[in-house]
Parts: C-alpha cells; structure tokens; sequence
C-alpha cells in the first residue's frame, strides 16, 4: 500500500502534467480541438473533458458534495483551463487533508452503471491519476498529429524538475 507522501506526489504530478497538457491544446484552434482523431473520447476536447469529469466525480465520491461543474464541448480552452485548476486544487486539498492510516479506510461509492464497490481508499486515489494518464497518452498523440506536441508529461521528468532539473521539452 502506498503511503500518504507517495499520493501526494501522485496528485502534485497529476495537477503537473493535466498543465503541460493544457498548455499544448492552446495552441489549437476550436475546429482542431473537437476534431474526432478516434480517440477513446473522439478529439482532445473530448479527452480533456472527460478527465476533468473523472476528476470531479472521484472528488464527489470521496469528499461528498455537489459535483463540480465541467465545462460543456465548445466552451474553449480558456474555460478547462479554469475547470482544471479548480479541481486539481480540490483533489490536492482533499488529499492533504488525509492521514496515512485514512488510505486503508474502505471507500464505499457507486458507479455511473449503479454497481457498488467498497474498496480501500488508497486504490481509487492511485487510480484517478492511473486514469488521467491513460488519457493524456492519448491528448499526447493527438496534439503531436495536429503539429501541437505537448513537453515529456513523464512522472520522471516531473520528479526531475521538482529537484531541481531544467524542463525537459522534448
């Protein structure tokens, strides 16, 4: 089982790399951003939206509450942007606010399919960032086809560059 530390680098590095992501798809026009490349969610709209709707259900599931709002296809990158930094704050918060012994606590939810799970808090918290970097593989290749290729989104490079390193860009 991870520790409290290793899941904090997890999300520091998730918040890290969804930025860099972002950063590339700026550079797109609208019509380039919804372009349907075949991507699990068709375009990096589509991607990006998907992993921001990810992250704000997990949020919901574990700290309760309203789910937060995503912005809709069309909204532009300026508007995802603003979304994602409100919801990589919120998950940094809320796992900040845990202890270790927290990550062992069973995580009782429900899917979008209506199956319930209960498992250990600590598996849902690695699997939101396993998720998110599923996805930005993906906004990866479609930037890089769409001549918009994003810096190394790399856990390493993240760790590198937080000891220190300069920005490895390509």
């Amino acid at each position: 089982m991870p520790n409290l530390d290793h899941i904090q680098s997890l999300y520091d590095y998730n918040a890290w790399a969804n930025g860099h992501l972002l950063d590339a798809a700026a550079s797109l026009g609208q019509a380039d951003l919804a372009k349907d490349l075949g991507a699990s969610f068709g375009s990096v709209e589509g991607n990006l939206l998907h992993v921001l709707w990810a992250q704000c259900t997990w949020l919901q599931r574990f700290a309760g509450g309203e789910t937060p709002d995503v912005p809709r296809p069309g909204a532009g990158t300026d508007a995802i942007r603003d979304a994602y930094a409100t919801s990589n704050d919120a998950l940094r918060g809320y796992v900040g606010s845990l202890s270790d012994t927290d990550l062992a606590n069973t995580l009782s939810y429900t899917d979008t399919r209506g199956d319930a799970y209960e498992p250990p808090l600590w598996q849902p918290l690695v699997h939101l960032v396993n998720h998110g970097t599923h996805h930005r593989a993906e906004c990866a290749m479609l930037l890089t086809s769409l001549g918009s290729p994003p810096r190394q989104l790399d856990y390493m490079f993240f760790e590198l560059e937080r000891a220190g390193a300069p920005p490895r860009l390509t």
